[in-house]
């Protein structure tokens, strides 16, 4: 690592050798060595990260209240995530493992505890992308996504909810991965776009066991999570697309007992007002951008978001077994939508 000094951004003749990569639509330059594969980047830069072992900025900061403090805590009673705001930029903080500085155009991570250096990653492409994002305007769900022909398919829930294993079924079926867990939404000339994510999905054992074969040789996301790591495209698993897709059609997955609820799969449409309820439920960060005032922007671009996207509820049996069957007709709903939107 290295010092940082707050001048360092996208053009300064300290980042120009930095390699360039593609990640939620947008190039970023970086000297970090991400073990997330991510797609070569080109042209103009618009945001540069690197981590550092010394604080680009005062951190007189660090005595100041807070904006946010996350209600999860560690054993100290610590909150696990703090958001402060600086006159020259914002900071997140990570209890016990780093400082992300943010400003438009670069974020610096200071790394507080080494031990925890796997961390500074895992933050990076989840937490502080989503929350930098929300702040230039992009609006962040979770969600896993594929590009179905020259659209995308969104799958909204939380982890464990089985969204990455419908996004895996589909892809079994030649639909591209757009992006694995966070899903980025933008609007472009009018037009509602999910944007790319990287190359790589993270599977639990037994969904790498099911759709890989096996899960003991891929590498873990983390130690001490057994969640792994699967390649996608260029050999590994399925397809990935690297264009921003519009957006089709978003799905509520709910898993039921088989034996309890059959093994029949119902989708069923969702009101405006509910849907626009549940994106803000899927949103990323929300008690963040709440604290910041960007509440009521987020709320009218999901609302007019849902008048242009159907969001539809998704009940099907659990099992590795019926995901044919909830791909099909998953399939031919996406067709019938398609047909009524002619």
């Amino acid at each position: 690592m290295r010092e940082a000094m707050p001048s360092d951004g996208p053009g300064s003749s300290g980042t120009q050798s930095w390699e360039k990569r593609r990640l939620y639509g947008l190039v970023v330059a970086s000297d970090f060595p991400f073990a997330t594969p991510l797609e070569e980047g080109a042209g103009a830069v618009d945001l540069t990260f690197t981590c550092v072992d010394t604080s680009p900025v005062s951190e007189e900061w660090t005595h100041t209240r807070s904006l946010f403090a996350s209600p999860h805590r560690n054993e100290a009673g610590e909150s696990l995530i703090l958001l402060h705001r600086l006159a020259s930029c914002e900071v997140v903080r990570f209890t016990g493992v780093g400082d992300y500085y943010l400003w438009p155009d670069r974020i610096v991570c200071h790394l507080t505890n080494p031990q925890r250096a796997h961390l500074v990653e895992v933050h990076l492409v989840a937490t502080v992308l989503a929350y930098w994002l929300e702040q230039q305007g992009v609006r962040v769900l979770h969600a896993s996504a594929v590009a179905n022909g020259d659209r995308a398919v969104a799958f909204l829930a939380q982890s464990r909810s089985g969204k990455t294993c419908l996004a895996a079924t589909l892809m079994e079926h030649g639909n591209a991965l757009l992006t694995d867990d966070l899903l980025p939404v933008g609007k472009y000339d009018g037009r509602f776009l999910g944007q790319a994510g990287y190359p790589q999905m993270r599977m639990w054992p037994d969904q790498a066991t099911h759709f890989l074969g096996g899960y003991e040789t891929l590498p873990q996301v983390y130690p001490q999570v057994e969640k792994r790591r699967v390649k996608v495209g260029g050999g590994g698993f399925g397809q990935f697309r690297t264009e921003a897709c519009p957006l089709a059609c978003f799905y509520l997955p709910e898993r039921r007992d088989p034996e309890k609820g059959g093994t029949t799969v119902d989708i069923l449409p969702v009101g405006r007002r509910e849907a626009l309820i549940e994106l803000l439920r899927f949103s990323f960060t929300p008690r963040m951008v709440e604290a910041v005032g960007l509440q009521m922007a987020r709320l009218q671009f999901f609302a007019e978001l849902v008048s242009r996207a159907p969001v539809r509820r998704l009940i099907y049996p659990s099992g590795f077994e019926f995901l044919p069957q909830v791909r099909n007709a998953i399939l031919r709903d996406l067709e019938a939508l398609q047909q009524q939107s002619h």
